[in-house]
């Protein structure tokens, strides 16, 4: 039967929840969990708990939310990457090939370890969206310091024999690899050996 005491949500706005942040949650278990193509803005409306005039007002179309998605983590981590990857290039010893491999790898372990589930999930756009080379994520990637010439920097420093246009080229490989690897992730084995 029906609840009695429950009084009927009211139309308009909702004031009980975060509207913006449950729409970028909603959404970045979505698009984690298909293809952005595959997930109607409706989908997350519905997820989020709101109706769909609600995400238009916020994101005015799929773009923006995935943008939105996109840049909650990766402006963090982005800023992270940077700064380790600074040590390593101001080191008066030269870094190893390990130091390097922590040095982006490791902000990204911190938010699959901090939030496995909504964490994998934006790893898996993130990736998606590197592979592809989509601009919203290559203008995060290439802010200044951009993450790839710091890396291209200390991996010199780290194999001194590599130069020019293979350096360039191990960099992309490098860092997309590590990335697809986390991406991947089986959520039933993390944590596990």
């Amino acid at each position: 039967g029906r609840n009695v005491n429950a009084s009927p949500r009211r139309p308009g706005p909702r004031t009980d929840v975060d509207v913006p942040s449950a729409l970028v949650d909603a959404a970045e278990l979505l698009f984690g969990s298909a293809s952005v193509d595959a997930v109607s803005l409706r989908a997350v409306a519905r997820e989020a708990g709101v109706a769909p005039a609600a995400l238009t007002h916020y994101f005015p179309d799929k773009a923006a939310l995935v943008e939105a998605v996109l840049r909650r983590r990766a402006d963090p981590i982005g800023q992270q990457v940077r700064e380790r990857l600074a040590v390593l290039v101001d080191a008066e010893e030269d870094p190893t090939p390990r130091d390097l491999v922590e040095a982006v790898v490791l902000p990204f372990v911190a938010v699959l370890d901090d939030d496995p589930v909504a964490g994998l999930a934006w790893m898996k756009l993130f990736t998606a969206l590197g592979l592809v080379e989509e601009p919203m994520w290559l203008r995060g990637v290439g802010r200044a310091p951009s993450i790839a010439d710091l890396y291209a920097n200390v991996l010199q420093r780290a194999l001194p024999g590599v130069r020019g246009d293979e350096l360039y080229r191990r960099v992309g490989i490098a860092m997309y690899s590590m990335l697809s690897a986390l991406a991947g992730v089986d959520l039933a084995g993390y944590g596990h050996p």
